[in-house]
């Protein structure tokens, strides 16, 4: 998370320090999610992914909104057991994906 993060703020051509003004964070605070210190929450994240201009899923999985939304679309049809299965396993690939960045 914290490396999508940073690769975000210098897609945007934006210092950490713009980050946090513009979050509303410390410039500390936005290093340390950036170097995997601190496990951000779902507010901080919230205001980094609003002045990055993307979703705050986005910055947890990587996932565009299109993708999202086709996935979450395809859940509704299937069976509840199923339906758990697909996001039990979503939520493995997510829990991974924090585990190889740190």
């Amino acid at each position: 998370m914290g490396a999508r993060v940073r690769e975000l703020r210098l897609h945007r051509g934006m210092t950490q320090a713009e980050l946090a003004e513009a979050s509303g964070l410390s410039r500390g605070y936005v290093s340390s999610i950036e170097r995997a210190r601190v496990n951000a929450t779902i507010i901080p994240i919230g205001r980094i992914a609003a002045a990055l201009d993307v979703v705050p899923m986005f910055i947890f999985t990587g996932a565009n909104d299109d993708e999202l939304s086709r996935g979450f679309d395809k859940l509704r049809f299937l069976p509840a057991r199923e339906a758990t299965q697909v996001l039990k396993d979503w939520a493995r690939g997510i829990q991974r994906s924090f585990t190889r960045e740190e």
